[in-house]
């Protein structure tokens, strides 16, 4: 068995290994099987003997990420005079990540096919008893690790029943070195389970708003309904805020096209005929774009200035100023459709009365909504607030690299250069070493509480979250479901952020409620 750690340059920008890299990890188990056969291929190329590869195939079931632990399992099947064929099982943990097969031809040095060396055919087919001594030395490595693995269990639940040590997490099982008639000894390396005081939870007081839904309210929502229904004529005159306008623009950084730095960013570097609404600076892209065809009519053409943000999430924007020659097509006015009976029809309601009472109870339920979002986001600053403990540093140093991994994945698909993350590397390993202490302390506390209500994930539960995980990365819920029932490692996962989820909610429910005094327009969440 092999083992390989997956680097961060084996993976895509999904983090995900790229398939080349199996053929790679297999080359080494099939080294590794070679030397447990006491047929190094060192020693074969010596004696004018090679192994090229004549066929491969590999069948992916899995994928393998970044840091991933995975094992490959090689076996010779069978010898054919000349060929060597071998199967892979390549494994994370339980979950079968792809089968393999190769095969190979015995060459010399001058590519001949030639018969393979006596003694490999020997020690490949050799069957009987090997003296002890010599297995023990032939095979010492696979003995350890087998060691390893069953005193692995045992020494966990010794260390559990021991009433005076609470285990958070095993960290390392390290067995010594072994002989005949001498004992065994092993090192186990542990985090504690911290001990803190639960908060009095119940007596947090959180700031909700009213859900009381005003006539300003329901009209403002029913114009947004109208909106939404709207047509968009041609008109001949210059661009109010409002419009809708058809444009081009290209943008130039310190002299080079920003289309050329960002080729995958299209909507900062160059775009032909796309459409912007009027002074309605919002949501991704350039804002001054959508401020700046106002007052302008078709044909009519400027140059603009756009400041980015120094805290920018695209890094090659950021703190800069880039130049836009923008060009407008077309001016159309926004027309919201006449509140008569085929726009009733439309909204499936009889009459106005009937669209307002349907209004008023989605709103309702959307403050409802935003409220216990808003007591959740409390609830979980109030416990970040409370006094600091002890936490266990491998958690938080698996939690912080998984942040940092991701901050990096995600800027590198937004045009970073891996020069630019290094020299912000040591900024966001801090940024990410804070929020994964964070994020450890929440889960340790959310984790006693779940157990003092004696809170439970269900297979309902279970099945319904991974159903919507599914659905979000676009892949059949009942297949996603059998993947997950085989990665015990995700679905712990997945239980573990069910059991957070249901506990944070029920903390939100028990806390003490006080209605904001401030009165202000309502803006609906989209």
């Amino acid at each position: 068995m092999t083992s390989i750690r997956v680097r961060y340059q084996e993976t895509d920008k999904m983090g995900i290994a790229h398939h080349g890299n199996y053929f790679t990890w297999m080359e080494v188990a099939r080294i590794h099987l070679l030397d447990s056969m006491n047929c190094p291929y060192s020693n074969l190329e010596e004696a004018g003997y090679f192994l090229p590869v004549i066929s491969c195939s590999c069948e992916f079931k899995n994928p393998a990420k970044f840091d991933d632990i995975i094992e490959i399992e090689v076996k010779l099947q069978e010898m054919e005079q000349v060929r060597l064929n071998l199967d892979y099982t390549i494994r994370r943990d339980e979950l079968i990540l792809a089968h393999a097969k190769t095969t190979h031809a015995f060459v010399n040095q001058k590519g001949k096919v030639v018969r393979p060396p006596p003694d490999f055919l020997t020690n490949a087919g050799r069957k009987g008893k090997a003296p002890v001594a010599v297995i023990r030395k032939k095979y010492s490595k696979e003995l350890k690790d087998e060691l390893t693995r069953k005193v692995s269990t045992d020494a966990y639940e010794s260390i559990l029943d021991n009433k005076d040590i609470k285990v958070y997490s095993i960290l390392k099982v390290d067995p010594s070195d072994f002989s005949n008639g001498n004992e065994v000894t092993v090192e186990v390396t542990i985090d504690l389970e911290p001990e803190f005081d639960l908060p009095d939870y119940e007596s947090f007081e959180v700031i909700t708003q009213k859900t009381d839904v005003s006539d300003e309210e329901i009209e403002h929502e029913i114009n947004t309904l109208r909106d939404q229904r709207a047509s968009f004529d041609i008109v001949d005159r210059e661009a109010k805020k409002g419009d809708y306008i058809k444009c081009s623009y290209e943008g130039d950084l310190e002299g080079k096209p920003v289309a050329e730095i960002l080729p995958d960013k299209p909507m900062y570097g160059k775009q032909s005929n796309t459409w912007e609404e009027a002074g309605q600076a919002k949501g991704m892209g350039v804002h001054a774009i959508a401020e700046g065809v106002v007052g302008m009519k078709s044909d009519d053409k400027k140059e603009v200035q756009a400041a980015f943000k120094e805290d920018f999430e695209i890094l090659p924007l950021a703190g800069k100023t880039v130049t836009y020659q923008l060009e407008v097509h077309e001016v159309r006015e926004k027309k919201p459709p006449k509140m008569d009976e085929d726009f009733f029809k439309a909204m499936k309601v009889e009459n106005l009365e009937e669209l307002k009472d349907r209004v008023l109870t989605d709103l309702e339920t959307r403050k409802q909504r935003d409220n216990l979002n808003a007591k959740r986001s409390q609830v979980t600053q109030k416990i970040l607030e409370l006094p600091d403990f002890p936490l266990p540093q491998q958690a938080v140093e698996e939690e912080s690299n998984s942040i940092f991994q991701q901050r990096a994945q995600r800027a590198i698909q937004q045009g970073a250069k891996q020069e630019e993350i290094e020299l912000k590397k040591e900024d966001l390993w801090k940024e990410a070493k804070i929020q994964g202490e964070a994020r450890v302390k929440l889960t340790l506390i959310l984790s006693k509480i779940a157990e003092k209500e004696k809170v439970e994930v269900s297979n309902e539960d279970l099945a319904r979250a991974a159903s919507q995980e599914a659905m979000m990365m676009r892949k059949d819920p009942t297949a996603y479901i059998k993947e997950l029932s085989k990665d015990r490692r995700q679905l712990q996962r997945l239980r573990q952020d069910i059991l957070h989820d249901k506990t944070l909610d029920l903390v939100a429910n028990k806390t003490k409620e006080k209605i904001s005094e401030t009165e202000g327009n309502y803006t609906p969440q989209n």
